[in-house]
């Protein structure tokens, strides 16, 4: 309703595909601490028009997509996701181990979870004359899907992050002993927890209750379907470089 505090979701790194199943659920878990509503979008561009100009919601972001938007909408960030214990990932190319130097050659169809704009971005600053390779990007549901692709011959080149490039080390040895990393993008943290500078509420009561979801199985449970098993608080080093 007209009362509620929005929390605002859009990742360019992870291709959600059930936003009525992520929404049901995080409104289950909000309504215990007070009048809160999850708003997940599918469309960059949709979720900074509605965001634009409001002073009484969070906004959960890619780091990525927080340094091209903090500025104009005014933000604040307060957590950054956590995974197995990093808050900081790696994106990875993955190719087969029989494909020649990819970084030189054409690089032929790229797998990808994350969103087209994401990974043109990202595949750019791995490639030492990106103007030389039109990227070819097929978008699917998750990044161990990029991978299988690979795998078993449907894409030349996965992008993922390399936290699931070791998770499926672990689930499919045999798979992965065919596969190799042949670049890497620079570190990033995981997903940001920002509010407008202008917050018209209470901030940190907020911010707390979103911080202390993993100390709770169902909130944990919640968090997890956003990939994440965890929040910290960012500190000096996170906010200069989330900020540059």
């Amino acid at each position: 309703g007209e009362g509620k505090i929005k929390i605002y979701f859009y990742s360019s790194e992870t291709n959600i595909n059930n936003f009525k199943s992520l929404k049901m659920e995080f409104d289950q878990y909000l309504s215990r601490f007070g009048p809160y509503e999850f708003q997940p979008f599918s469309a960059r561009d949709v979720f900074e028009k509605q965001v634009k100009g409001k002073d009484n919601c969070l906004v959960l972001v890619s780091s990525w997509h927080y340094r091209h938007i903090h500025k104009e909408l005014g933000l604040l960030p307060a957590l950054t996701g956590m995974r197995a214990g990093k808050k900081y990932q790696r994106k990875v190319l993955v190719a087969d181990q029989e494909s020649p130097d990819i970084m030189a050659a054409k690089p032929g169809l790229v797998a990808s979870a994350s969103s087209l704009e994401y990974t043109l971005s990202v595949l750019r600053s791995m490639f030492k004359k990106p103007a030389e390779h039109p990227f070819n990007v097929l978008t699917v549901p998750k990044d161990i899907d990029a991978l299988m692709s690979v795998g078993f011959g449907m894409a030349k080149l996965a992008f993922a992050s390399g936290n699931a490039f070791e998770e499926l080390k672990g689930v499919n040895p045999k798979l992965c002993s065919r596969m190799k990393v042949v670049a890497e993008g620079d570190e990033d943290l995981l997903l940001i927890v920002a509010s407008p500078q202008v917050f018209a509420g209470d901030r940190t009561k907020l911010i707390d209750m979103i911080r202390n979801m993993p100390t709770d199985t169902d909130g944990l449970k919640k968090i997890r379907m956003l990939g994440l098993d965890g929040w910290q608080e960012l500190d000096a080093s996170d906010r200069s470089k989330l900020e540059s």
